[in-house]
């Protein structure tokens, strides 16, 4: 279930991502098709080993499924805000109120799913204090820390 509530906000939020690549012009979009690259090449990695590691049935088609919508969803993004992108003003009080919006419904999913479902789990389970004892678990944080500080640079440089 936390592997589909993570695809789930995953995919909202890259809807949201193509769409603004999309609307974007001149040298705002070289930063942020460059920025979204970065970001979307390590949250597909990080999806992709949670798929990886739920242990579906060797035949089961959700993984592959799961797989094909991240794929499509930054491009479906993209064709929706290239088709919308006379209909509306995106720097307007509604353009800017309905991708607010959206971004907090998305990053409010993405944020609780990652610290009550993955972190938690990943750390505070009985499996995480018998793999991950003393200088592993020190090094298994820093490498969150450094993941979400790259993440941040990557977000704050866009």
């Amino acid at each position: 279930m936390q592997c589909l509530l993570l695809e789930v906000g995953i995919l909202f939020h890259s809807v949201f991502i193509g769409m603004a690549l999309a609307v974007a012009v001149g040298s705002e979009q070289v930063i942020l098709s460059i920025a979204i690259a970065f970001h979307q090449t390590f949250e597909g990695l990080a999806l992709g080993s949670r798929i990886a590691a739920v242990g579906w049935h060797p035949k089961a088609p959700q993984p592959w499924l799961m797989a094909l919508a991240y794929g499509c969803t930054t491009p479906l993004g993209q064709a929706i805000g290239i088709a919308t992108r006379n209909l509306y003003d995106p720097d307007s009080q509604t353009g800017l109120l309905v991708v607010g919006i959206m971004n907090a419904i998305s990053s409010g999913l993405l944020t609780f799913t990652s610290l009550v479902d993955l972190l938690s789990e990943d750390f505070l389970s009985d499996d995480s204090w018998r793999n991950l004892r003393g200088t592993r678990r020190i090094i298994a944080f820093s490498l969150v820390f450094g993941g979400a500080f790259g993440m941040s640079l990557i977000g704050a440089w866009a």
